[in-house]
């Protein structure tokens, strides 16, 4: 066996949470190596909803625009439909049943002004099987010869003061390296189970059937759909739970790609690959679709979070320490965003600028968001029974089915108004699966993190999740402002470095704070950036950052004089309200990074 070789982490795993924690890492400067069994990314379209927070953070680490731009653009993900059929030409074919706007992507409405406030980026859609090689490309790039595929991750063993990693190379070579950190991002595959890692909460949900396919459907789809769920009266309950969605890399009705999800109840047999062609043209009623099945999986809902992020010196993230429905589109936007806070970390540790107990407050922090959405990912998916039972279908009832359908669609009846009229009453309720404004960028980490909470209240949460309310209540979400310095448009979020830079905001009055601050992070040997943000009428000098729309002005909620901290992973570490000076920078510092 070869001599072991030391690197400060390995991370295990090459799909979204480790590719994207590779890039992190290297943009860090923290020396690292990947493992990825698979000899490439994923086949499967599996997620494919990237919200408002991740494209942030990749915006951070240069590539987002590499993102949007394969990615659906948003006037073409601005709707989800609930209707009969694609096809047909019956009485009941072709019939919306009703429809949500989704994700603040409906071009003119208010919710897409309130997405638009809050974030540089709307969200977009791509799904895993195109997002991968873009994260695998930009890890590659910044990590040559150190993100290996075709690498199979065999044992490990956590000796204390490192942990030796055993691995298959891609021609079958076994070898041993030795690293400060292991990080598994493999699904939990290998380094959860392991570790002895419990995962916690129900499992066998339902079954989903998942047939991924080519065909063109450019004659029957509403350009602005994202989403389309069916249920139509000759299959009822059987497949009334068809959901259907573009895949691209065309986007709207000249998508070359599409994916079909099918439920059934966990204890039915698996559906087999054979005639799932014919049960997609039965339900779309489009008898002469041709299809070419690309890919198909049958798989189990389960709503499941790790009872632990960490043991020893080896880490979990992504779908290793949480797994969940996908509605909400959560899942693989917790594992990038897992990678974002463990990454800075990482790397203030293993360079001497943090204590080790820094590292502590990942799980702490993590494993609220990841309890928060699984959870509320379940409620949601619950929430489509809600919608069925109003619809009213069941199965093996064609001729019922028929007549309950055609009394809803019966124009000149009150009881026909009504019924279509409640029923959409019922489908705008899943606006809190498509509008979850502020599970996306209004969540917060615990006390006891790595940032001083203050005396004032945080924001009430809205019960729904609907409503973002930007806050520099630390512990949260630095809130989005676009600037002007030097002649660029700038994001508030611009101005936290990638290389790990903290932020001090402040304005022209937060002189006192900026000399603190930067005598604090020399000693420390920690960069900060510095901004001092004001107003177009009064901006005297070039240093300064000018607060263009008053976005600043309106989220910022200190006084003038006052300064905020803010984390390398864009999280509020501490604030001062006011220009007094109640603790000083340096403490602020030593809290912040796990000191004594």
């Amino acid at each position: 066996m070869a001599s072991p070789v030391d690197v400060p982490v390995v991370i295990v795993g090459g799909g979204s949470c480790g590719l994207s924690l590779s890039t992190f890492l290297s943009d860090l400067g923290v020396d690292h190596v990947l493992y990825e069994r698979h000899p490439g990314t994923s086949i499967l379209p599996k997620a494919h909803i990237i919200n408002q927070r991740t494209l942030e953070i990749f915006r951070q680490h240069g590539f987002a625009a590499d993102v949007i731009a394969k990615g659906t653009p948003p006037s073409q993900m601005s709707q989800v439909l609930w209707q009969t059929s694609l096809g047909g030409d019956g009485p009941l074919d072709r019939k919306v049943l009703g429809s949500v706007e989704t994700w603040g992507c409906k071009p003119g409405s208010e919710r897409r002004n309130n997405y638009e406030q809050s974030a540089p980026h709307l969200p977009t859609n791509l799904p895993l099987l195109r997002l991968e090689p873009i994260l695998r490309q930009v890890a590659e790039e910044r990590n040559p010869g150190k993100v290996l595929f075709n690498h199979t991750v065999t044992g490990f063993h956590d000796s204390g003061d490192h942990v030796l990693v055993h691995f298959k190379d891609d021609k079958g070579q076994q070898s041993t390296c030795r690293t400060r950190y292991l990080i598994g991002c493999d699904g939990g595959k290998t380094v959860g189970p392991r570790l002895g890692i419990q995962m916690e909460g129900p499992t066998g949900l339902r079954r989903i059937v998942s047939a991924h396919f080519k065909a063109d459907l450019s004659s029957y789809w509403d350009d602005r759909t994202g989403i389309a769920h069916f249920a139509n009266p000759e299959f009822g309950l059987a497949m009334r739970s068809g959901s259907l969605l573009p895949l691209g890399p065309t986007w709207g009705r000249r998508s070359e790609e599409w994916q079909m999800h099918f439920s059934i109840a966990v204890n039915d047999p698996q559906v087999p690959r054979e005639g799932v062609e014919d049960r997609i043209r039965k339900l779309l009623k489009l008898p002469d679709l041709e299809i070419e099945i690309l890919s198909f999986s049958n798989w189990v809902l389960e709503r499941v979070l790790a009872k632990n992020y960490r043991q020893g010196r080896v880490f979990i993230g992504g779908d290793s320490a949480h797994r969940h429905p996908p509605t909400t589109g959560l899942g693989l936007n917790t594992a990038v965003q897992d990678a974002h806070n463990l990454a800075w970390k990482l790397a203030y540790t293993l360079q001497g600028k943090a204590s080790p107990a820094l590292l502590d407050t990942y799980e702490l922090e993590r494993l609220a968001i990841g309890k928060r959405n699984c959870d509320w990912a379940l409620f949601t998916s619950q929430c489509h029974r809600v919608i069925a039972a109003a619809i009213g279908l069941e199965e093996g009832q064609e001729a019922a089915n028929k007549a309950h359908l055609t009394r809803i669609f019966d124009e000149k009846s009150d009881i026909g108004r009504a019924a279509r009229a409640q029923l959409q009453y019922i489908i705008d309720g899943q606006q809190i699966e498509f509008g979850a404004h502020e599970m996306d960028l209004g969540f917060s980490y615990p006390i006891g993190g790595a940032f001083l909470p203050d005396a004032a209240p945080s924001p009430t949460q809205n019960p729904r999740h609907q409503v973002y309310t930007p806050t520099t209540h630390p512990g949260h979400r630095l809130p989005h402002a676009w600037l002007e310095h030097d002649g660029k448009v700038l994001s508030t979020h611009d101005l936290a470095g990638r290389c790990g830079a903290f932020l001090l905001i402040t304005d022209r009055e937060g002189s006192v704070w900026i000399d603190a601050a930067r005598q604090a992070a020399k000693h420390r040997s920690i960069s900060l950036q510095i901004a001092q943000i004001v107003d177009p009428l009064t901006r005297s000098r070039e240093e300064e950052y000018c607060d263009i729309e008053s976005q600043w002005a309106q989220v910022k909620e200190i006084q003038n004089g006052g300064a905020i901290l803010v984390r390398p992973d864009t999280i509020v570490a501490w604030r001062s309200l006011t220009p007094e000076v109640p603790t000083s920078i340096s403490a602020v510092f030593e809290k912040v990074l796990g000191f004594p």
